[in-house]
């Protein structure tokens, strides 16, 4: 049995897509058309059902689940409700942030972090891009500087999920000179810390139900046992931030395909046209078929994911498969979702129906955690090609 084949993960799938439809609030597209982000209730109610720590351990407040039972539960989220902001936000929590301080954090940091981010209290985000590029590392400007038994940490991070409702941020420093590998170090910040500011929040056409913003670091002091690893392990922690994203973020686009693939089905069928459903045209009924294919391909490279990866585990043996499924996922997403817009002809393009909200969704994943370009220079350098 192939791990996207478990009965017990389309029964937690299953469950979860009930709940999130008979509990969430709906208007999802009302509050994207109004730019509506962030909702604290729909937040804490993830939260409630356990989705933000379902493959945390109980000492946290999670319950100890394998990775695939959480990517179950968020394909199961993406089906119940079109808040498909809610559901990226959220694994980008989990999985690029909880993930990396319960690998890398000391056991302070994971105390005072992680129970109350499982339990929908604490917002965290991660504070890597500056408005001078994303890919490059080690061009960032925000710096710290040693201070007694501390750090002074100053610069400005932007295009930041979740940022205007940040509690907590993983923000990486220059600590070193130039471009070596030790150069960069991650701290968590409290953003209530004096000098911690939220700066502008930016308007954007996907993923509206979830925030975009900066964060402005101006002489913020951060205790040393703020440090997540050690000092100069900057890229370590990146790299099991981004390499765990790159996995399985695209978790969220499983849930809007299969929910839009069952909506595309059922207009086929009643849809008429030439006196017959438009399904019995093979034009239609091709694009059907790629659909399909795209979404059980993208199902099966998620879940193959999962099933390797557990809680606590470095994702550096999987980095080269991480990019692989990242790029192939979201390069299938996009078409995916054009080619259910067209089926819908007219109505794929109009405000009052919901697939072109769906469609705007798909757009940006070929840009979040890394670029399609970004992933295929990682995957031929991991394969041995001289890649600068």
């Amino acid at each position: 049995m192939q791990p996207w084949q478990d009965p017990e993960l389309d029964q937690i799938r299953d469950e979860i897509k009930t709940w999130a439809h008979d509990t969430l609030p709906a208007g999802g597209l009302e509050r994207d058309r109004r730019g509506d982000a962030y909702d604290p209730l729909a937040w804490k109610a993830v939260a409630d059902r356990g989705l933000l720590g379902m493959c945390l351990p109980a000492e946290y407040g999670g319950r100890g689940a394998p990775v695939s039972h959480a990517v179950a539960a968020f394909e199961g989220l993406g089906q119940g409700c079109r808040d498909t902001g809610l559901v990226y936000a959220a694994i980008s929590q989990v999985f690029g942030i909880q993930m990396t301080i319960a690998l890398l954090g000391s056991a302070e940091l994971r105390a005072a972090y992680l129970p109350p981010t499982i339990a929908g209290e604490l917002t965290l985000v991660h504070g890597f891009t500056e408005e001078t590029g994303g890919s490059d590392a080690m061009g960032m400007s925000t710096a710290a500087r040693p201070d007694g038994d501390g750090w002074v940490l100053s610069g400005t991070k932007t295009f930041i999920t979740n940022g205007p409702n940040a509690d907590v941020a993983m923000v990486w420093a220059k600590t070193g000179e130039g471009r070596g590998p030790f150069a960069l170090t991650c701290f968590l910040v409290d953003m209530r810390w004096p000098g911690a500011a939220l700066g502008r929040t930016f308007e954007k056409i996907a993923l509206r139900t979830v925030h975009m913003g900066e964060l402005v670091f101006d002489e913020v002091a951060v205790p040393a046992s703020h440090v997540l690893g050690r000092v100069g392990g900057g890229l370590r922690a990146l790299t099991e931030s981004t390499g765990w994203e790159r996995a399985v973020l695209l978790t969220s686009a499983l849930g809007p395909m299969g929910r839009v693939l069952d909506e595309v089905i059922e207009w086929c069928k009643t849809r008429e046209a030439y006196g017959k459903p438009i399904g019995a045209h093979q034009q239609v009924s091709s694009k059907v078929a790629d659909m399909i294919v795209r979404y059980n391909l993208s199902r099966m490279v998620i879940y193959d994911m999962a099933a390797r990866l557990g809680y606590g585990e470095s994702i550096q043996p999987w980095m080269q498969d991480a990019a692989v499924a990242k790029l192939f996922v979201s390069e299938n997403y996009l078409p995916f979702m054009l080619d259910a817009m067209q089926t819908f002809g007219v109505r794929g393009v109009l405000h009052d129906f919901d697939i072109q909200q769906d469609l705007r969704d798909a757009i940006p994943s070929t840009i979040y955690v890394g670029t399609s370009e970004s992933m295929r220079n990682i995957i031929a350098k991991l394969a041995g090609v001289p890649v600068d």
